[in-house]
């Protein structure tokens, strides 16, 4: 087990209130800006500046090669620089990132605007869970990193109530730059409030970080928690980037009507992600892992084949597990590993998880041109959500601590 002597800890400066308000605020910049809006805007994107779902698949498969790439820069400096910095930065890159895309004349500009997004959210995520549960006992980081994850689901609903109120009073239905306008501008208001609040105590330096394959291993369980984590990665950005679209073009369902299914998704989040994570300190991490794992595959099973009313029940039960299982492996790696070692070694992971999550949206888009609907592509969804449930079953099981051990 990889452990350093000192937990990071929220300081005085800030206070544990500050901090806990503050730091769920940075992971809605990392998931629901740029990621989970482009597949809300896309079906207007593609009027305007993507000329075809294959196009389209591009841009999601650029968002998930920056996050590779950012998660990668992250792995590096993990033993060099404070979870705080890297999490500054990262803040610093998506705010340019949202911006560029906010003024993205055409395609090209678009694409390099979502790239950077894209890669800052790696500099969020990967410091966010080791700050949010810096001084949180082992019984209750289940719940605390829910929460993290949770608050990605608000964020999502927002910017789906946002973007059909502004639609709305714009009298426009194809309007889109000015949502990633408010993002920036957002994310700008995030980074100072973590600039002038939030004030962690200095961590114990490392010998070595980086991709630590060595690290990786003192994992308990590390391959079969990397393997699904991988095909994890599969589920998520071959359901998430064509969403809206395999909505309105398949189930018929109303651009008005997509954007208050998301809402609906983003609360089905914010409640299922911390339950979730609630669920696994009662009962262990792998029975709650495979469960979530299970339900994601019933869900794109239905999105596929179901009806108008089946669809949005399936979308609902993606969207409380969609965000649960990077809770479940987060608190994890957080059971076993602290401080920048856990940068390190769930950064390594996440490389391999970002390189599989690569490919499905160029591949999603393809199909769709080539069969006039998303069916297919969500049963091979279906199909990784099974395979990763049945490696999770090899996962070793966490106990919940004794109440000696917690108090």
């Amino acid at each position: 087990m990889t452990t350093v002597s000192r937990p990071v800890a929220i300081g005085a400066t800030a206070g544990i209130g500050i901090a806990a308000i503050v730091i769920p605020l940075t992971t809605v910049v990392s998931h629901s800006f740029a990621r989970s809006t482009y597949p809300i805007l896309l079906p207007a994107m593609k009027d305007d500046v993507l000329s075809s779902n294959t196009v389209a698949g591009i841009g999601g498969t650029i968002i998930y090669i920056a996050y590779l790439a950012g998660v990668v820069a992250v792995t590096l400096l993990s033993a060099r620089l404070e979870p705080i910095e890297i999490m500054r930065t990262g803040l610093n890159v998506a705010a340019a990132g949202l911006l560029l895309t906010a003024i993205a004349p055409n395609t090209e500009i678009l694409m390099a605007g979502l790239l950077f997004s894209s890669a800052g959210g790696a500099g969020i995520w990967i410091t966010a869970p080791v700050l949010a549960t810096a001084e949180v006992p082992p019984e209750r980081r289940g719940l605390v990193i829910g929460l993290l994850t949770g608050s990605v689901g608000l964020g999502t609903s927002l910017v789906a109530l946002g973007t059909r109120v502004a639609r709305g009073a714009a009298d426009n239905d194809g309007l889109w730059r000015p949502v990633f306008g408010v993002e920036a501008l957002v994310t700008l208001a995030i980074l100072a409030m973590v600039a002038l609040k939030v004030r962690p105590a200095t961590t114990s330096r490392i010998s070595s970080g980086g991709i630590n394959l060595a690290a990786l291993k003192q994992l308990p369980g590390w391959a079969p928690v990397t393997l699904a984590y991988v095909c994890f990665g599969v589920v998520a950005s071959g359901y998430a980037s064509f969403l809206a679209e395999a909505l309105e073009a398949d189930a018929g369902v109303s651009r008005s009507g997509v954007a208050y299914i998301y809402i609906v998704m983003g609360i089905s989040s914010l409640v299922g992600a911390p339950l979730m994570g609630a669920v696994s300190d009662r009962f262990g991490r792998r029975t709650s892992m495979v469960g979530v794992l299970a339900a994601l595959g019933v869900g794109s099973v239905v999105i596929a084949l179901g009806s108008k009313l089946l669809v949005v029940v399936g979308v609902t039960l993606f969207g409380g597990m969609w965000s649960s299982y990077p809770t479940l492996t987060a608190t994890y790696v957080r059971d076993h590993i602290d401080d920048r070692t856990f940068g390190s070694v769930y950064g390594t992971m996440t490389i391999f998880y970002g390189t599989a999550a690569v490919v499905p949206p160029l591949v999603t888009g393809l199909i769709a041109d080539a069969s006039g609907s998303f069916t297919v592509p969500y049963l091979l969804v279906a199909g990784f959500a099974a395979i990763a449930a049945i490696v999770a079953l090899r996962i070793p099981e966490t106990r919940r601590p004794t109440a000696a051990e917690a108090g």
